[in-house]
């Protein structure tokens, strides 16, 4: 799941406990051609902003904005493109769009003979969160930990393999299901993620107390969450230690 949906789901009385970082910073960002001279969140204003209706998307790129000292999505025209994100660049339907994965959506583009500027949102005002979390519920922690235990050490196992050779990796997923995997996309992003897999700060699977707090005190500013939350109750390092 996403880090963003976890904590909405506690707001909402679902009891679900994020357990392993999957992948430690946001994948989500602003992308442009390269030919749209578009290269920083303040060159957005006056322009159309695709995005997939996702309603986090918003907020994000409120951020975005106003960290670069604009006043926010007033100053642009968003358009409701659905995940068509890469068409409507190309077409020319809108000058940008939010919410197109930097490890994805770029290399799509960029085979296909339109490269992008990324803008990525932790460089951009918003609160490092994490992409990807590994979720239980609480009912499961409390009754089969141990299963929990095993099942995220054959997670751990799995991607410490890929970070030390993603493409190895990539060869397994062709080999287990290769209708599903479009190689000239999945064996560049999969050097991209090693990344954010693990990184200088955290091994794989570790979540940071701050950073959990300080994305809570984000959401509660963006009007995503309302009331107190307690974020140390949305997250355990205990089993990917």
């Amino acid at each position: 799941s996403y880090q963003p949906d976890v904590l909405l789901a506690r707001a909402q009385g679902v009891p679900v406990v994020s357990i392993v970082g999957m992948v430690q910073y946001p994948l989500n960002s602003v992308m442009a051609l390269e030919s749209s001279g578009i290269t920083r969140p303040g060159d957005l204003v006056g322009k159309k902003v695709g995005y997939p209706g996702i309603p986090t998307n918003e907020p994000l790129l409120d951020t975005m904005l106003k960290f670069d000292g604009s006043q926010g999505l007033v100053d642009v025209e968003l358009v409701n493109v659905g995940f068509n994100l890469a068409e409507s660049l190309i077409s020319g339907t809108v000058d940008a769009v939010v919410g197109a994965y930097w490890t994805h959506e770029s290399i799509l583009l960029e085979n296909q003979g339109h490269p992008v500027n990324i803008m990525r949102m932790d460089e951009w005002g918003v609160p490092a969160y994490y992409e990807l979390v590994l979720v239980t519920s609480e009912d499961m922690i409390d009754s089969n930990p141990k299963v929990i235990e095993r099942f995220v050490r054959a997670i751990k196992k799995g991607y410490a393999d890929a970070i030390s050779d993603p493409q190895a990796g990539v060869d397994i997923l062709v080999k287990a299901n290769k209708d599903e995997i479009d190689e000239g996309i999945d064996r560049p992003g999969a050097d991209l993620l090693v990344s954010a897999w693990k990184t200088a700060d955290a091994d794989f699977g570790q979540q940071d107390s701050a950073r959990w707090e300080s994305f809570v005190k984000w959401m509660q500013e963006a009007g995503l969450l309302t009331g107190e939350l307690k974020s140390s109750e949305a997250f355990s390092n205990e089993y990917a230690k």
